[in-house]
């Protein structure tokens, strides 16, 4: 049985190692760069930093960027979900950033429960959010897809 999965918006500042590692040393990002690449060009790099003794992340200069973190119940990052409110009808993931697990051919895979469970979260932000109509993410090939609301 796998363990339960939190989504909160903050992480203690102990995470970062491992919060580093699920953003910018991940083991499937090759499976989006494409993706990777554009948001950056497109809205700027992504950075953690302090903020109240918990970690954040701030993407360039785009201003209102939220974060999902995934974790374990002992608190253990298995996920990240960085998104902002744009032109007032959409969510944008700007990056998404999964644990990788072994798959059934013992190759690295997308741990597709966090990734389920985190776009879950953002879909209820935006129906809880008045006037966001669509969730568009950018980490899908040179075209960002588009779910609605």
């Amino acid at each position: 049985m796998s363990e339960p999965i939190v989504i909160t918006s903050k992480l203690p500042m102990q995470q970062r190692p491992a919060l580093e590692q699920l953003l910018f040393f991940n083991a499937n990002q090759h499976r989006v760069r494409v993706g990777i690449e554009q948001s950056i060009a497109t809205y700027g790099v992504p950075e953690i930093y302090e903020q109240d003794g918990t970690l954040r992340i701030r993407v360039g200069d785009v201003e209102g960027v939220q974060t999902l973190f995934a974790v374990t119940e002992a608190g253990r990052p298995l996920g990240v979900a960085v998104f902002v409110r744009l032109a007032d009808e959409r969510f944008v993931v700007l990056h998404l950033g999964v644990e990788p697990r072994f798959g059934r051919a013992r190759a690295l895979d997308v741990n597709t429960p966090v990734l389920l469970k985190l776009m879950h979260e953002i879909r209820s932000a935006a129906r809880r959010t008045r006037g966001v109509h669509r969730i568009e993410l950018v980490y899908k090939g040179r075209h960002a897809v588009r779910l609605n609301v």
